[in-house]
């Protein structure tokens, strides 16, 4: 009974072994597609404020449709890789806002912790705790990142947070912007592991989670870092205080527009699960 326990904790109810490294390849980036269209369909308000590119706006509830698409592929790819990135993700979107009551009625870490069991139940305690690592890794290097580029007091700063990922990012919550209209001050700050643990720590505790993971699985970690460098460059392409061409509130050439004088400014939601299913 012992013996069965430790080998059922040691793999979870997947079968060992793992498919071809190109099929595994192709399971990371179809998990980091699913996982950043996920986020931008939660996202959408949040970056209307804060003019950050969102690529659901264009796509529309399709993006739902294409997510579960990509997540599908992902799974039938490489199941493990899929489904442990996937609860990674899920788990450290949530990791900021631990008391939140998310539309399920559980609390944003009770979320969290069934997000970790299931991913230990999928692929076992040493693949959840690795692909937790890499995604943490992935997350606070992002976040570093973000406040290296643009500063916590700047316009658009921390915008391309949450993550990750996978995707952005594979996921975490993206920050509300200090100063953007209808978002608190203090919401970025509070969700950019940089600004709460401190520049250097957050940039230590990434590439000692980034060693662990790689050290875990090389393949899984290598193609993972690709596919969030991929995505926060996509992320990134209009700059500070841009919005996407067809974001909501754009003026041509993808600037944000202020509200007009008198008129409300957009609220984001804040009863939204900050999944990131980011990076």
């Amino acid at each position: 009974m012992t013996a069965e326990l430790g080998r059922w904790l040691a793999s979870g109810w997947l079968p060992p072994g793992a498919p071809p490294v190109a099929a595994r390849v192709l399971a990371v980036v179809a998990t980091g597609i699913a996982v950043k269209l996920m986020d931008d369909v939660l996202d959408q308000q949040e970056d209307a404020v804060t003019g950050q590119p969102n690529v659901a706006v264009p796509l529309g509830g399709a993006a739902v449709a294409y997510a579960l698409a990509a997540f599908a592929l992902a799974a039938a790819l490489s199941p493990r890789d899929a489904l442990s990135l996937f609860w990674a993700s899920y788990a450290w979107g949530m990791a900021h806002g631990a008391g939140q009551r998310l539309p399920l009625g559980l609390r944003a870490w009770q979320e969290t912790a069934l997000a970790v069991a299931l991913a230990v139940l999928t692929a076992g305690v040493p693949d959840a705790l690795a692909a937790l690592a890499l995604i943490g890794a992935v997350q606070m290097l992002d976040d570093w990142v973000d406040l290296r580029r643009e500063g916590v007091g700047s316009p658009g700063a921390l915008g391309a947070a949450g993550g990750g990922g996978p995707g952005r990012r594979p996921a975490a919550v993206r920050p509300g912007l200090p100063g953007s209209p209808g978002v608190g001050a203090a919401a970025g700050p509070r969700r950019n592991w940089a600004v709460r643990l401190g520049p250097g720590e957050a940039l230590l505790t990434a590439l000692a989670l980034g060693w662990l993971a790689a050290t875990w699985d090389p393949v899984r970690a290598a193609a993972t870092g690709a596919v969030a460098l991929a995505a926060g460059l996509l992320g990134r392409r209009g700059g500070p205080g841009r919005a996407g061409p067809d974001a909501p509130g754009a003026a041509p050439g993808g600037v944000a527009e202020p509200p007009p004088q008198g008129a409300a400014a957009p609220v984001a939601d804040p009863s939204a699960p900050g999944h990131r299913p980011e990076g």
